[in-house]
């Protein structure tokens, strides 16, 4: 799983946990005129055990992201040129665009995106070579897509 795929999966996670937050209040309790209701507090221990569950989920998947970003970084960090570096660890972990990296270290647009692709190269030739040595040091971004070492 990418970067972006966690957080867009904990960016889901979240509305499904506030929406079911707000049905706790006394404000989502709602009563119909016509039909016979059972006791609100039935509902109210699912819905609390159904927030429960989606918050460690949230956080399962928080720290699984940390990991992988830490994952990325040191493979990202192997690399010899620093502004490959730079510009690898902005634009997949920090998620900056070519355009905000660009302005950030003072180099054309059409130049850092030159430099990131340079990086992607060298940092597949790295991943390329360990897993030839078997020797697979983490998972990592490679041209925009997470590859599993063996």
């Amino acid at each position: 799983m990418s970067v972006r795929s966690f957080e867009l999966t904990i960016w889901r996670l979240s509305l499904q946990r506030d929406e079911l937050q707000s049905c706790l209040l006394p404000a989502g309790i709602r009563y119909d005129k016509d039909v016979v209701q059972t006791s609100p507090e039935d509902k109210l221990s699912a819905i609390a055990g159904a927030v429960i569950e989606l918050d460690q989920r949230i956080q399962e998947l928080r720290q699984q992201k940390a990991r992988l970003i830490m994952r990325i970084t040191a493979s990202i960090d192997r690399l010899p040129d620093s502004r490959e570096r730079t510009i690898l660890v902005a634009f997949y972990v920090g998620r900056k665009s070519v355009r905000e990296i660009s302005e950030i270290i003072a180099y054309s647009e059409s130049h850092t995106y030159q430099l990131r692709r340079q990086g992607v190269r060298h940092l597949a030739e790295i991943l390329t070579e360990d897993n030839n040595n078997h020797n697979p040091k983490c998972d990592t971004m490679v041209s925009g897509k997470m590859t599993q070492g063996d």
